[in-house]
C-alpha cells in the first residue's frame, strides 16, 4: 500500500500563512498594549485621589489636635480656677 502526500504549501502559500499569523501576532500585541496603557491611566487617576485623600486626611488631623489642644487648656483653667475657689473659701 503506497501513502500519498498531500502536497506541501507553495513558498507562497507559506510566506502568506506566516504573514498572516505576524500581523494576527501584531494586533494581539497592539491590543495588549492598549490594555496596559489604560491600566496605567487608572492606577495614575487611583494614586491622585489616594494621596488628595491622604492629604485632606492630615490636614484634618492636624485641626483635631489643634481643637484637641485647645480643649485640653480650657480644661486645665476650668480646673485651675475651680482650685481658686476652693482656697478662696477655706
Amino acid at each position: 500500500m503506497t501513502v500519498s502526500r498531500l502536497p506541501e504549501a507553495s513558498p507562497s502559500e507559506e510566506h502568506d500563512r506566516r504573514l498572516r499569523a505576524l500581523e494576527r501576532r501584531e494586533r494581539q500585541l497592539d491590543q495588549a498594549i492598549a490594555a496596559v496603557a489604560a491600566q496605567r491611566e487608572q492606577l495614575a487617576a487611583i494614586q491622585s485621589e489616594y494621596e488628595q485623600r491622604r492629604e485632606e486626611l492630615i490636614a484634618r488631623a492636624r485641626e483635631v489636635q489643634l481643637e484637641r489642644d485647645r480643649l485640653r487648656a480650657e480644661h486645665a483653667d476650668l480646673v485651675a480656677n475651680g482650685l481658686e475657689r476652693e482656697r478662696a473659701l477655706h
